[in-house]
C-alpha cells in the first residue's frame, strides 16, 4: 500500500493541463504536500508529452517536522503511449525511502496488462496473504498511468473504475462525478472536473490489515482533472485526500515550460 500512497502524491503532480500537444512539450512543475494543513514534502516533476507517447520523471523529498522524525524521499519515472481509447504504459519504476526502509519496484507492461515486475526487497507474505492472479493483472495500469484518463469530453471522466496495480497490491479505484470546478496556476485558467475516488483492494495483502478495512470502509480522496490541451487526456490537477493520519493535499506552488 505504501507503494501506491507513494506514487499518488507523484500522480498529482504528475501533469500540468492547457498545454498544446502539437509538438513535444518539455515542461517543469513544483508541487506542496500538506497533511493537516502541515507542510510535509515537496514534489518535482519534469514532463514529456506528444501526441502518441509520455515519459514523467519525479522525486519528493519530506519537509518540515516528517523530514526531522523520519526522513523521506522518492523517484518516479513512467512512460507509456497515447493511443486512440487509452493511455497505455510501457515502464514504470519508483524507487522510496522512509527512514531505514528502502523499496524499488519495477512493472512492465504489455498487451494490456502487467507483464512483469521487480521488487528489492521482495514482499514479505504472511499466511493470510491473498496473492494476485494472472486474470486480476490484465487491464491493470501503474498508480500514475492508471489516472490519466482518455475522454472526448468532461463528462466521461468520471463515474469509471481504474485497474491499479503498485508492485504488490491490486487495487480497484472507482471514480464518482462531484461537480465542475474553476482552476487557476501561473495566469493559466479553465474548468476541471472534479471527482470523488473510493477504494476497493482487491488481492495482494494480508486479510487481517486493519489499514486495509479503513481503507475499504473510509478512505475517499477528491480529485481535478483537467484536460490536457489537443490530446483528449485528462490529467490530476490537484487532489485531497483522506488518510488515518488526516487530511492529505496536494496543490502546484510553480510551473513553467522548458522545451516545445
Amino acid at each position: 500500500m505504501r507503494r501506491t500512497l507513494a506514487a499518488a502524491l507523484f500522480l498529482c503532480a504528475a501533469l500540468h493541463p492547457g498545454i498544446s500537444s502539437a509538438d513535444t512539450t518539455v515542461y517543469r512543475s513544483e508541487y506542496a504536500i500538506t497533511v493537516l494543513g502541515l507542510p510535509v514534502g515537496t514534489s518535482r516533476f519534469e514532463t514529456e508529452i506528444g501526441s502518441d507517447h509520455f515519459k514523467m520523471t519525479g522525486t519528493m523529498t519530506a519537509r518540515g517536522l516528517l523530514a526531522l522524525f523520519q526522513p523521506t524521499s522518492g523517484s518516479v519515472t513512467v512512460t507509456g503511449n497515447i493511443v486512440a481509447d487509452r493511455i497505455a504504459a510501457r515502464e514504470f519504476t519508483l524507487n522510496y525511502t522512509s527512514g531505514d526502509e528502502k523499496q524499488r519496484t519495477e512493472i512492465g507492461f504489455a498487451n494490456g496488462g502487467v507483464a512483469s515486475t521487480v521488487n528489492e526487497p521482495k514482499v514479505k507474505k504472511r499466511k493470510d496473504w491473498i496473492e494476485v492472479t494472472a486474470a486480476q493483472l490484465k487491464g491493470a495500469s501503474d498508480p500514475i498511468s492508471a489516472l490519466l484518463i482518455r475522454a472526448n469530453a468532461p463528462g466521461e471522466v468520471c463515474n469509471r473504475t481504474v485497474r491499479i496495480f503498485d508492485g504488490a497490491m491490486r487495487l480497484d479505484v472507482k471514480l464518482a462525478f462531484l461537480r465542475i470546478v474553476p482552476w487557476s496556476i501561473g495566469g493559466r485558467t479553465g474548468d476541471a472536473v472534479m471527482c470523488r475516488a473510493t477504494f476497493e483492494p482487491v488481492s495482494g495483502y494480508h486479510k487481517s490489515r486493519k489499514e486495509i478495512a479503513w481503507l475499504r470502509e473510509k478512505g475517499r480522496m477528491d480529485v481535478a482533472f483537467a484536460t490536457i490541451e489537443g490530446t483528449g487526456v485528462y490529467a490530476p490537477l490537484r487532489a485531497t485526500a483522506s488518510t488515518q493520519i488526516g487530511p492529505v493535499r496536494v496543490y502546484a506552488t510553480r510551473f513553467e515550460i522548458l522545451a516545445k
